[in-house]
């Protein structure tokens, strides 16, 4: 065979081959295009309540003091200096125990002035009586004039006005002298002094404060929100702080109508009755007041979802799609959110998981509602 003749079929040969190259390269191409459909991304399992509207009581806690029924702020009832306090903190007094005294020279010597004003009253009475008499006598008579007895009842009458004045300056100043001692109006215990030796005080300045022996309050500073709600007469469990197992039951006798301007708070008076002997006055005591409320929902607090302007509900619609509702929140609780409005009975809301559900989404639940 001729060089020509070979080439020729090297040619014929080779040609076939070089044909199907891309044919063979759209087929590779084709083939790698080609991917597995996706599945469906499958129904997200949850948990949910359903909504049912309840009986929901309000229950309060709170911390207090033990206090007297009745507090006296005890004081003088004249100025001067004060040069005695014989009582201090938690000294126990009986009424009419000496408590303090103040300088009494100065009434003293009101005193002396008043007794000699009588003594001269007196006197010009005694004058004033029979010169009156004379007079009366002589007029019967005809030997004076009716100017000149008209004149002696005058001074009769004025001497008998100035000694009863002079009495009154008396009994005045003998009071005075008597209120330069302090003696306590009750019995009871001093839980505060408001005045030492020394100082100068006025007339009905506070110097002790006297806790009187007989009934005792618990006495707390509630919250606003929880004073509105408190109710005279409500029943409160109180026990002492460090002895939970002492307690005792007590009744709202006082809520204070303003709040407190540093705190904001109401102070709320709880009468013990049937206090036992180791709530003394001072001790701290907690107390706790269940308040019968309307029917209104309560969701747990993991069903409320955070991400709008207001708080919102994952709803479960009978084609198990969960859907956003907006609720009005009445208040948050320890392990419960009142729900003022926003869901019905009945309704399924999403009790856990929210933050990874999407509006729309399917979901999986359980045949009853998890109870919580």
């Amino acid at each position: 065979m001729s060089r020509h003749e070979s080439g020729w079929r090297q040619k014929v040969a080779l040609y076939p081959l070089s044909q199907s190259v891309p044919f063979l390269l759209i087929l590779s191409v084709l083939s790698g295009c080609a991917e597995p459909q996706a599945s469906p991304p499958q129904p997200r399992p949850v948990r949910f309540v359903t909504v049912k509207r309840e009986e929901h009581n309000l229950v309060i806690q709170g911390s207090g003091q033990v206090k007297a029924r009745y507090v006296s702020a005890v004081g003088f009832l004249i100025s001067g200096r004060l040069v005695s306090r014989v009582v201090d903190v938690g000294s126990p007094v009986k009424a009419g125990n000496l408590i303090a005294k103040i300088d009494a020279i100065d009434y003293q010597n009101r005193l002396v002035a008043a007794q000699s004003q009588v003594v001269s009253a007196q006197a010009s009475l005694d004058q004033a009586v029979p010169q009156e008499a004379r007079q009366r006598k002589l007029l019967a008579s005809g030997f004076t004039t009716q100017a000149n007895y008209d004149n002696a009842f005058k001074a009769l009458q004025s001497a008998r006005a100035q000694l009863q004045g002079a009495e009154a300056n008396l009994r005045l100043a003998q009071d005075q002298l008597r209120y330069t001692e302090l003696h306590a109006p009750v019995d009871g215990v001093v839980t505060s002094t408001e005045a030492d030796a020394g100082q100068v005080i006025g007339p009905g300045q506070s110097i002790v404060e006297i806790s009187q022996d007989g009934e005792r309050d618990a006495v707390f500073a509630v919250a606003a929100e929880h004073a509105e709600t408190a109710k005279i007469g409500a029943s409160v469990r109180v026990w002492l702080q460090s002895r939970p197992e002492l307690s005792s039951a007590g009744t709202v006798r006082e809520i204070s109508p303003d709040a407190d301007r540093v705190t904001g708070t109401y102070t709320v008076k709880v009468r013990l009755p049937d206090a036992p002997a180791e709530m003394r006055l001072g001790s701290v005591v907690l107390g706790q007041a269940e308040i019968k409320g309307e029917p209104l929902i309560a969701l747990p607090p993991t069903s409320i979802l955070q991400s709008g302007e207001s708080p919102q509900v994952w709803v479960i619609s009978s084609d198990d799609t969960v859907h956003r509702k907006p609720v009005r929140v009445l208040r948050y609780e320890e392990d419960a959110v009142v729900i003022a409005s926003g869901v019905n009975d009945g309704d399924r809301v999403v009790s856990a998981g929210v933050n990874a559900l999407a509006e729309g989404e399917k979901v999986v639940v359980p045949g009853e509602a998890a109870k919580r």
